[in-house]
Parts: C-alpha cells; structure tokens; sequence
C-alpha cells in the first residue's frame, strides 16, 4: 500500500470517528436535555398535584396568623398603655427631680446672698465706725494743734 492510500484511509477514518463523536456528543445531550425536560414536567405535575394542598395549607397558615394577632390585640393595648404611663411617670418623675433640685439651688442661693448682705452690713458699720473715729482723730488734732 502506498503511503497516499494509507493517508486517504486515515483521513476517511479521521472523518468517520468525528461524524460519530459528533452524533454520540449530539445523542448524549439530547439524552440530557430529554432527561431535564422531563424532571420539569414533572416537577409542574407534582407542583399541579400539591396545589391544593398546599393553598390549603397557607389559607390555614394565615388565618391562624390572623386570630393570634386578633388574641393578641388586648395584651398589646395593655403593654403599649404600660409602656406610655411609665414613659409618663419617667418625665414627670425627672420632672420632679428637677423642681427639687431648683428649689434646692434657690435656697442655697438665698442662703449665700443672706451670707453676703450680712458681711455687707458689718463692713458699712465697720466704715461708718472708721469714719467716724477717723473724724474723732482729726477733729482732737485740730483742736490741739490748730492750723
């Protein structure tokens, strides 16, 4: 055999073996694709078949959502109302606290000013003393000494 004939073989063989890759990769991802379509259908089959079932299911769901939160309503009223007074009661309270305090201030105030008025009051008696003992001096000087 010549080394064309052997050439021509293999190029035949070559083109042989593609063209069967090529239908067994194509029947493979037919296979796959068949595969995955039916997995879908009957996956919408069963989701069309649980539909009931499962509506029921949440309508169920719900409506007993729905009466906890209607039984749950007074102790909600009452926890909120608990919570208003005590916030009520916090203000107040500091509210109070507050007037003390200023009270307080405004006696220790009065308090201090009293404090200072009556060391104010000893210091112009103390003035008017020196003054007029000041005077007292001055006037026995001149009547000793004269001008």
């Amino acid at each position: 055999m010549s080394d064309y004939d052997q050439n021509a073989a293999n190029d035949a063989g070559y083109a042989a073996g593609a063209v069967e890759g090529d239908y067994n990769r194509a029947d493979a991802s037919l296979n796959r694709d068949e595969s995955a379509i039916g997995s879908t259908f009957s996956r919408g089959v069963n989701d069309v078949e649980n539909a009931p079932r499962d509506a029921e299911r949440d309508v169920q769901q719900d409506f007993d959502n729905g009466v906890q939160d209607a039984e749950n309503v007074p102790s909600d009223i009452g926890s909120g109302i608990d919570k208003a007074a005590s916030w009520i009661g916090d203000k107040f309270g500091g509210a109070e606290r507050e007037g003390r305090d200023a009270e307080g201030d405004v006696e220790g105030a009065g308090r201090r000013v009293e404090g200072d008025y009556g060391r104010a009051e000893g210091d112009v008696e103390g003035f008017g003393q020196g003054v007029g003992s000041a005077y007292d001096q001055g006037e026995q000087r001149g009547e000793q000494q004269g001008f």
